[in-house]
């Protein structure tokens, strides 16, 4: 998936045949970011250019369950990167990718971030969280089932002060902006 900010092209792919060490792998990252002793289940590079040269480039590695690129899965904001990635979303400095911090934000998976009141909703799996642009949770909301839906509807709605959950089995809630259950 590509995109722009300022003058620069970033481009984030979901790299699932990399491997940490192989001097084999199709494409090389300038930096590799990987806890040691976890299993990588996602994948994602990040590649910063300026016209056709590029500047910096990264693959996150990260461990719990897979995620993948889409539209939700990054917010680009106030020269910053947020990246959900596996079970941890991640803030990059823009261009030089250099991760200012990387926050465990869900159980399972971290599978799309919001903006939301200057800050961020994080769709997680089992969970969903508001963090604040330092990635400090604020608060988190889990349901009977996971946030994700048999029917294609989607899991979060954010309306104004309400914010709208749906989990597998058809089950809906309703929370305010802290994280507490409301009525429709």
């Amino acid at each position: 998936m590509k995109t722009g900010y300022k003058n620069y092209t970033i481009e984030i792919t979901d790299d699932r045949n990399y491997t940490i060490g192989s001097v084999d792998n199709i494409t090389s990252y300038n930096q590799v970011v990987f806890d040691e002793g976890i299993i990588p289940t996602s994948q994602h590079g990040i590649s910063v250019k300026n016209h056709e040269d590029e500047i910096n480039s990264i693959i996150i590695c990260e461990g719990g369950g897979a995620s993948t690129i889409h539209e939700r899965s990054f917010i680009i904001d106030d020269g910053k990167i947020f990246l959900c990635c596996g079970d941890h979303v991640y803030c990059l400095e823009l261009p030089s990718l250099t991760v200012v911090w990387k926050r465990k934000l869900d159980p399972a998976t971290c599978v799309g971030i919001y903006e939301y009141k200057n800050e961020f909703l994080v769709h997680g799996e089992l969970e969903i969280s508001r963090i604040d642009k330092q990635g400090n949770k604020r608060w988190d909301f889990s349901a009977r089932d996971i946030f994700v839906t048999q029917d294609g509807k989607e899991s979060i709605e954010i309306k104004e002060d309400r914010i709208k959950l749906r989990d597998w089995e058809g089950y809906e809630y309703v929370i305010d902006e802290n994280g507490r259950g409301v009525g429709d």
